[in-house]
């Protein structure tokens, strides 16, 4: 009898138990707490007429800014778009006016902690001269166009081996001697510091390809007279690639000019003194894409 009375306490001494677990998993409602592990969906500054978006480290908690038309990073338009459970400590704002000459500091609760995330921002030292607004200028001295018109000088075809027709179309701008054209200024109105101008050739040393020209640069204020005396410009640089290879192709015929030195201007020209045609000699002239570089200064 002892041990009948002893098994069925056993047995309700486990009901009991198993009551109160089943009764302490009915309670238990609590939702587990979750970092947000991307605070930040997305960081973006103004940059001149651009709005560029920042690349986020969550590991790292870095937010890096390259800013190509901005000259100075003292007064940076950066917006901040913040993950719905995170929360902005400092600042508070979304929208800032921020000096990224040094790190900036952000702080950020991602529910389950305070993190701080370091915004810093670079302006490369030099950009690629936009082509869009590239537009040709003809004076009344240059020399009248043959074949193809001067835009096709900066449709962004050129080939990067000799005979390479097909893959630009046999386009390319074809002149007796000079042309002049207009690079445009940047978002702020101001003239381009220019780094480096590459000419594409069509021919590869042989026929109209240049062989001895020149790059000029209208150095005065405003706009050229129409006339196109040469007095008023200025020469920038001579071009001679007489003894240039085939290997040389690809790179084209190019012009540096040092930062402290570097001409700031707006209308360019190009006069051809010799090609690569033995007999006769001629002038004429023959390329089929010109790209240019400035510097940020």
């Amino acid at each position: 009898m002892k041990k009948v009375f002893l098994y069925w306490s056993i047995i309700f001494c486990s009901g009991i138990v198993l009551l109160s677990a089943c009764n302490d998993d009915k309670l238990d409602e609590s939702i587990p707490v979750n970092p947000v592990l991307t605070p930040f969906k997305a960081v973006t500054a103004e940059d001149g007429p651009q709005i560029v978006s920042a690349e986020i480290s969550d590991k790292n908690r870095t937010i890096t800014l390259e800013l190509f038309n901005l000259k100075s990073l003292k007064e940076v338009k950066v917006n901040l778009s913040v993950s719905k459970r995170a929360k902005l400590l400092a600042p508070v704002d979304t929208i800032l006016t921020l000096d990224l000459t040094e790190p900036y500091e952000i702080a950020v609760n991602n529910i389950y902690d305070d993190l701080i995330y370091t915004v810093t921002a670079t302006i490369p030292e030099f950009i690629t001269v936009d082509k869009s607004q590239f537009k040709a200028n003809n004076l009344d001295n240059d020399s009248p166009r043959g074949g193809d018109p001067m835009s096709v000088l900066w449709d962004g075809g050129y080939m990067s081996k000799p005979e390479d027709y097909v893959s630009i179309g046999y386009r390319n701008y074809w002149t007796t001697s000079s042309f002049t054209f207009d690079i445009g200024t940047r978002f702020d109105g101001s003239y381009y510091d220019l780094k480096q101008v590459k000419v594409h050739l069509y021919w590869a040393y042989t026929h109209t390809c240049p062989k001895e020209y020149e790059l000029w640069g209208y150095m005065l204020p405003g706009e050229p007279p129409a006339s196109g005396d040469w007095a008023d410009w200025t020469k920038l640089a001579d071009i001679d690639n007489s003894s240039s290879t085939l290997a040389d192709f690809a790179e084209g015929d190019n012009v540096h000019f040092e930062k402290d030195d570097s001409p700031s201007v707006r209308y360019l020209r190009i006069i051809n003194r010799k090609n690569w045609r033995t007999s006769p000699p001629l002038t004429n002239i023959s390329i089929c894409e010109l790209s240019l570089w400035a510097w940020n200064k």
